[in-house]
């Protein structure tokens, strides 16, 4: 398990401080050049908990921004049943958890007005003719034996799952820190998570609300369980981004437009934390564009003998 990015009297990486995580023997590893990318949370308790004489709060972080502008997108999820595929024929809806349909992002369009900034896309996920058994809301019909077979087997093509992403804007006091006072079985300071949502955030909720229930009403839907105005726990969308943004000012990013560190040239940082803010779409492959990007010009540097 990585645990620090080491460095040298002239402030660049020389390797990665790591343990074993059968011995836990600790153990060092050298480097020319360090490319991080464990995911935002994992890959920012690295960078805080890599701290030295010359980055006393961690590497690369002479800005303070490390940690900073975490940005996770607010997700609702609505559930329920669309009457008019009842006793329509088990089609097959194998997607990435069921027949996964993408509403994109619409509220900016000509025409569209909103009091809050930024806005989101919905996902459509356990929707349709589940394969793996019976649909998620099977289990709350009521009877039993035969006739309760039945209804499961009528209905079976008829459920829905409605999930608004919206976008998250960066705010400096949602960051991630270290506990030097909790730690793993290495000893290694844990990350600690201070995030909230604003007053742009709830009222992007309401219109997600108001616009899935107009949705369900016109396709004459039956919602279940739905709780308006309740979001889905911080961490449920598993977008997190933002936490050592990228940008062209060193005060006010850690990284530059190829995910290399302002203050240490042979760290590159190349996932979801190099964003400076987050959007409402799934970033897995802008990530990769990103990464892809960095790597480029990782190799052209070395070649041009600056790394």
């Amino acid at each position: 398990m990585a645990a620090r990015i080491l460095t040298d009297d002239r402030g660049l990486a020389r390797g990665v401080q790591y343990f074993d995580r059968k011995t836990g023997a600790e153990r060092e590893v050298l480097a020319r050049v360090v490319v991080v990318g464990a995911s935002c949370v994992d890959s920012t308790r690295l960078l805080l908990n890599s701290k030295s004489e010359r980055f006393p709060s961690g590497i690369g972080n002479g800005s303070d921004v490390i940690g900073r502008y975490l940005c996770e997108q607010i997700r609702i999820n609505v559930k329920g049943w669309l009457p008019v595929l009842y006793d329509t024929p088990t089609r097959n809806d194998r997607g990435i958890g069921g027949e996964h349909i993408y509403l994109p992002r619409f509220n900016h369009r000509p025409g569209r007005t909103r009091d809050y900034l930024r806005g989101f896309g919905m996902q459509f996920w356990n929707t349709g003719s589940n394969a793996d058994g019976p649909a998620p809301g099977a289990h709350g019909l009521p009877g039993f034996g035969a006739s309760l077979k039945r209804e499961i087997k009528r209905r079976h093509p008829a459920w829905f799952e409605v999930h608004p992403f919206g976008e998250a804007l960066p705010y400096a006091h949602n960051r991630i820190t270290v506990d030097e006072s909790r730690t793993d079985r290495y000893g290694v300071p844990l990350a600690r998570i201070d995030y909230s949502i604003g007053d742009n955030e709830r009222k992007m909720a309401e219109h997600m609300n108001d616009f899935v229930e107009e949705l369900v009403h016109e396709a004459g839907g039956e919602l279940v369980d739905y709780r308006r105005g309740e979001l889905d726990k911080p961490g449920s969308a598993i977008h997190e981004h933002g936490t050592c943004r990228m940008g062209d000012d060193p005060k006010r990013s850690a990284l530059n437009r190829f995910n290399q560190m302002h203050e240490v040239k042979n760290v590159f940082v190349v996932d979801g934390s190099a964003f400076p803010n987050a959007s409402e779409k799934n970033p897995t492959l802008t990530i990769l564009a990103l990464s892809w990007r960095a790597t480029d010009y990782l190799a052209d540097r070395l070649r041009a003998g600056d790394l």
